[in-house]
């Protein structure tokens, strides 16, 4: 065995302590989070002063609509019809020490036709990428990254969806899921790189295929860390003259507290205030196109058991009073079906996901293929390695 447990003992007891402490701290701030966020008023002017300073420093904060913060909204009542369709990805990055350099993207969707008596429909669309042209990006011929494959399989998702709409939402109601925010993040990372700016371009054709389409879109955010709402609160209680690139790095009294804590008092069904994300990406890539992402915080379990989910939808929808209660009411009840999360998002993953089973069934494929051809395909020392101690056995999730 090469993890002596018994050496980490005392870690893992130091951890459970340390894990101890952090909830007591949190236990302490929280209160005066929740009574700091009933004291903000949209139409304070010192506060939307304080909301354009912090911008001109990348302040990744939650910007307050016309609706108070500390609002709750219940759930709408569902129509007798409604289409829920959901897309996930899963994918197989490539590995410079497999058999042979590709990669692999899969999307699984399904319709479901509430108020209808029939199966929902499903597909899974898989995609293999092995040109140079796939494989290598950009002048300098840099080999494609993990995190461009997931870019990828990001705006498949989204594509499948909006293809899927088209047909779809010009008959009756209807709402795309996607199991992530809709405010892609790799802008932040590759802010100046071309890859970057062509992936958000493709997506955001997407997302006007969607508003074109009639259907409202929203991603779906399980558990969720985000702190935008809790650098609000901080802001709210500096001084105009404070607010600096350092004084913003932080949330200042409410550190380890998240938005979903904050929000903890909505109930089963209802939903929070809805708020734009202050993030610069909003302003650069989506406002010029209309899709300003909003979101807000929405309680998706049942009595005795809690499921804080955030959602975010571009403005057309935030700003669309029918759309914005269609997808509250709509992965309200979705997430009957299946405790917490929306069924659709579930089933959508199960249908994408690459097993271990299927990875190698597929890389027998490959084999076949490249003998066939008279080559001799092998893999590299490092990964023979891995496969004869046992440590080359991995899950390739989304």
């Amino acid at each position: 065995m090469a993890l002596e447990l018994n050496k980490l003992t005392s870690s893992v007891d130091a951890l459970g302590a340390s894990a101890a402490r952090r909830l007591a701290d949190l236990n302490e701030r929280l209160p005066a989070a929740e009574a700091m966020l009933k004291t903000i008023r949209a139409d304070d002017a010192e506060l939307q002063k304080k909301i354009a300073t912090a911008r001109k420093y990348r302040w990744a904060g939650a910007i307050p609509t016309d609706e108070p913060v500390d609002a709750v909204f219940p759930a709408p009542p569902h129509p007798t019809r409604a289409n829920i369709i959901a897309a996930d990805g899963s994918q197989i990055y490539p590995d410079r020490h497999g058999i042979a350099l590709y990669f692999l993207i899969n999307i699984g969707s399904i319709i479901f036709r509430h108020g209808l008596d029939e199966a929902p429909g499903t597909s899974s669309t898989p995609q293999v990428f092995y040109e140079d042209d796939e494989l290598y990006y950009a002048e300098e011929s840099s080999p494609i990254n993990g995190e461009m494959v997931n870019a990828m399989r990001d705006v498949r998702e989204l594509g499948e969806l909006a293809r899927l709409a088209e047909a779809e939402a010009q008959i009756v109601p209807t709402v795309t899921l996607l199991d992530n925010g809709l405010l892609m993040y790799i802008t932040l990372r590759e802010q100046n790189s071309k890859f970057s700016d062509e992936i958000i371009k493709e997506y955001l054709e997407h997302l006007g295929t969607l508003r074109k389409s009639g259907a409202a879109p929203a991603g779906v955010v399980d558990r969720p860390r985000a702190a935008n709402v809790v650098r609000l609160l901080n802001l709210a209680k500096m001084e105009l003259s404070e607010i600096g690139q350092d004084t913003l790095k932080g949330v200042g009294p409410f550190h380890g507290v998240t938005d979903a804590m904050v929000f903890g008092f909505l109930r089963p069904g209802e939903r929070s205030a809805v708020f734009v994300n202050a993030s610069p990406d909003n302003d650069l890539y989506y406002e010029p196109g209309g899709h300003t992402i909003y979101f807000f915080y929405l309680n998706a379990g049942r009595p005795g058991k809690d499921a804080l989910l955030r959602i975010e939808v571009p403005q057309w929808i935030a700003t669309d009073k029918t759309k914005l209660d269609l997808v509250h009411t709509a992965i309200v009840e979705q997430c009957r079906v299946s405790d917490g999360f929306p069924y659709v998002l579930m089933r959508a993953h199960e249908l994408a996901v690459v097993t271990v089973n299927e990875r190698r069934e597929f890389e027998q494929m490959v084999i076949g293929s490249l003998i066939r051809r008279g080559l001799t395909p092998g893999i590299s020392q490092k990964a023979q390695g891995k496969q004869w101690t046992g440590t080359g056995k991995k899950r390739y999730p989304k």
